[in-house]
């Protein structure tokens, strides 16, 4: 008795159903014990198994790796009301940072009116304290 392989593995790896499998094993009269059958069995009825090894084995690593990258990235899947909840609770926390926006930009229209106002003082360190800072504010709108 040869190497054992799964039924399962040995139908993904011909990229064939294990049903379509299992019919051609029982047809050529062999055996499966425990969903497990002959490697060697499986190769005297599949010519895929036996044109090309290397093209097998790197299928085979293909479909390990794959599996492995499966369990390791894919989170569970979330239930509806759960992503309504996810999503209801991003929209709350982008309301709240759009109206800390907003209120930003009317102080900063405010500032930038008072800085208007400053500019017309009378008093000479006012203004030229206004001037200067709206130049400031001006260069880093600009960068």
């Amino acid at each position: 008795m040869g190497q054992r392989i799964s039924i399962a593995k040995a139908a993904k790896l011909l990229g064939i159903d294990r049903h379509e499998l299992c019919d051609r094993l029982g047809h050529a009269g062999f055996e499966s014990f425990e969903g497990a059958v002959d490697l060697d069995d499986v190769k005297s009825i599949s010519p895929k198994f036996n044109m090309d090894d290397v093209r097998l084995s790197e299928r085979t690593r293909l479909i390990r790796q794959t599996a492995r990258r499966r369990q390791a990235v894919s989170p569970p899947r979330k239930k509806e009301f759960e992503l309504q909840d996810d999503l209801d609770k991003m929209h709350n926390k982008w309301l709240m940072e759009r109206k800390k926006a907003q209120e930003y930009s009317m102080l900063f229209d405010a500032l930038i009116d008072e800085l208007g106002h400053w500019q017309a003082s009378p008093d000479p360190h006012k203004s030229k304290f206004a001037i200067e800072f709206s130049h400031w504010i001006c260069d880093q709108l600009d960068e």
